[in-house]
């Protein structure tokens, strides 16, 4: 059976489809033409491609005023119940539903079994009752009519009985479909503006990460220019620091040169020394020679003259003697000032040097640390850009979610249409094995819970570990169990109540508690056989501390309903019924009773 949102196209041109059910569906505008049909409408009318856009005429001559009320029922001429049409509104007023015997049905009321003649028997007798039995269901099928009320002596035949369990399967399965479409529907408007919240806060992001990018961006573009600025200094820094040994190269060369001269010129003092002391000897000399001329009278007058000249050469020679020692050493002490300073100059620029190459190996350090940080803005920059593309992703699956919600509640309306043609009990308690089993777990979960209440008070347990959700796998089992802090007092306290429901009615196949997770403690004794390492075996007869996490298990213990009737088929293919109640330890939630069990 395809699911009531999936509306396929039809083969053969036909159109739309509605989905397969028990009877004949037909969709009608508000022009009252045909506009999608299903499976069992084209056996029961034919498939030819004229069957959609016909108007209501098409079925057996129905009159579109026949459609004026919002729910009813319109028989064709001769009030042939083969050709009885059951329609309503559709939940937004723009056309109406449409149920049409199945074909097997309209065969079986068309062509009724020849009445009897007075029975002659009791066999003939129930062959008649079976007989206006099965019209009677017929007639209910063909209007999708699931309340099946039958006599008292009609309810326990064996006829009876199985169609009371099939009516009820049948009525409870289309209950929780109903359940279910509501379900989705009320769902889908938070769905639909949670998934709007989640795109506003998505685009958020997305401008805030095109900011973040943008902003990183100009980041990098200033580092990079950084860059090359300390690119641009470290080679100023370079030349500086050539020039600096240059100039502390020049400097010694300067210093050495003078020294050189230094040298030289305290060389020449020395001649100078010479000179002086010649010029005091010639002085002495020509003294003498004045004196030895004066004795030697007139013929000592020419050499006087010469010891004269000699003498005044000699003063001049001492005076310009001594006139050189002192230029040079003022000489050589501005040398040594010269010197003293070229080295003071070397240092300074030796220093300089070194300064400049510690600035160079800094704002080397620098740059290398620039070009990391680079680097690393650059590995951000591609992070926020996928993050802005996972932004962009987000966005558009939130638009594709926000389309597929609204066509999940259109589909949760149309399945609640077509459902909604069926006419159900009232109540599913009405039935008498609910009632009973309600009963009885109402009853059961009650006795239960005080157990737990006076176990607390007589402390024989804790609360925190009552209420645990902490399971220890037992190893070596599969499918797995587990251990609780209160699975023990479980198997003492919970038997003696669980054993007698489950025996209370010989169609009540199971009776246990579950916690919230679906953790059954202590399973029913049946269900709880040793366990023998045949696992498909140990599957059926040991049961007992497993975690049940199927759609039916994990609910049993987590709502807090009145009760809450669930049917599912079994993996033998028995149609089962799960009736379970809450239970409440001081008030407290603690769990459910579950009760499994069938209507045949």
């Amino acid at each position: 059976m395809q699911p009531c949102f999936e509306v396929p196209s039809g083969q053969d041109g036909i159109g739309p489809m509605l989905p397969d059910a028990p009877v004949a569906l037909l969709r009608l505008d508000q022009a009252r033409r045909i506009v999608a049909v299903n499976r069992a409408a084209l056996d029961l009318l034919g498939s030819e491609p004229a069957l959609i856009n016909a108007g209501c005429e098409r079925l057996w001559g129905m009159p579109p005023e026949a459609l004026g009320d919002a729910e009813g029922v319109w028989c064709a001429a001769g009030d042939d119940p083969a050709c009885r049409v059951r329609h309503q509104r559709d939940r937004d007023g723009d056309g109406w539903l449409l149920s049409l015997p199945h074909p097997e049905t309209a065969q079986l009321l068309r062509d009724p079994p020849p009445s009897a003649p007075a029975p002659l028997d009791a066999a003939s007798a129930q062959a008649s009752d079976d007989a206006a039995l099965l019209a009677h269901v017929g007639a209910l099928l063909g209007g999708c009519d699931l309340d099946l009320v039958l006599p008292e002596q009609q309810r326990d035949s064996a006829i009876g009985r199985r169609l009371g369990a099939g009516f009820g399967n049948l009525a409870e399965a289309i209950r929780q479909a109903v359940a279910l479409s509501v379900q989705i529907a009320q769902a889908v408007p938070q769905v639909v503006e949670e998934n709007g919240e989640l795109a506003r806060q998505a685009q958020a992001q997305a401008d805030a990460l095109q900011s973040v990018l943008e902003a990183t961006q100009r980041l990098l573009q200033g580092l990079q220019a950084v860059g090359g600025d300390l690119d641009a200094v470290k080679g100023v820094a370079a030349s500086a620091d050539e020039s600096a040994r240059e100039g502390g190269q020049a400097a010694r060369a300067l210093a050495e040169a003078m020294q050189e001269v230094e040298r030289r010129a305290t060389r020449a003092h020395d001649v100078i020394e010479v000179i002086d002391a010649v010029a005091f000897q010639t002085n002495i000399l020509s003294i003498n020679a004045s004196i030895e001329a004066a004795r030697a009278g007139p013929a000592g007058r020419g050499f006087a003259v010469v010891a004269n000249e000699i003498r005044s050469l000699a003063d001049r020679a001492g005076t310009a003697a001594r006139d050189v020692r002192g230029i040079i050493g003022e000489t050589v002490q501005a040398l040594g000032d010269g010197a003293a300073s070229a080295r003071r100059t070397e240092q300074v620029l030796d220093g300089i040097g070194v300064l400049l190459a510690r600035a160079g190996s800094a704002m080397e350090s620098v740059a290398g640390r620039v070009a990391g940080q680079g680097e690393e803005i650059l590995a951000i920059d591609r992070a926020v850009e996928r993050a802005a593309e996972l932004g962009r992703s987000n966005l558009e699956h939130a638009a594709h979610v926000a389309e597929r919600s609204q066509a999940l509640g259109e589909a949760a309306g149309t399945l609640a249409d077509c459902v909604g043609l069926f006419r159900l009990p009232d109540a599913p308690l009405q039935q008498p094995r609910h009632a009973r089993v309600h009963a009885l777990a109402t009853a059961t979960a009650g006795r239960i819970g005080a157990l737990f209440e006076d176990a607390l008070a007589q402390r024989r347990i804790t609360p925190d570990a009552l209420f645990s959700q902490e399971y220890r796998q037992i190893p070596g089992i599969d499918p797995p169990k587990y251990r609780t802090p209160f699975d023990a007092l479980c198997d003492e306290l919970l038997p003696p109540l669980q054993e007698p429901l489950a025996a209370a009615e010989d169609w009540i196949v199971f009776a246990i508690c579950a916690n919230p997770d679906g953790y059954v403690p202590t399973h029913n004794l049946r269900f709880s056989q040793p366990m023998t390492g045949d696992r498909a075996r140990d599957l059926v007869g040991n049961r007992t501390k497993r975690i049940f996490g199927d759609r039916v298990g994990r609910s049993v213990g987590a709502h807090t309903d009145p009760y809450r009737l669930q049917v599912y088929r079994r993996d033998t293919g028995q149609i089962m019924f799960d009736l379970s109640v809450p239970v409440y330890v001081g008030g407290e939630h603690w769990g459910g009773l579950r009760v499994g069990y069938t209507l045949e």
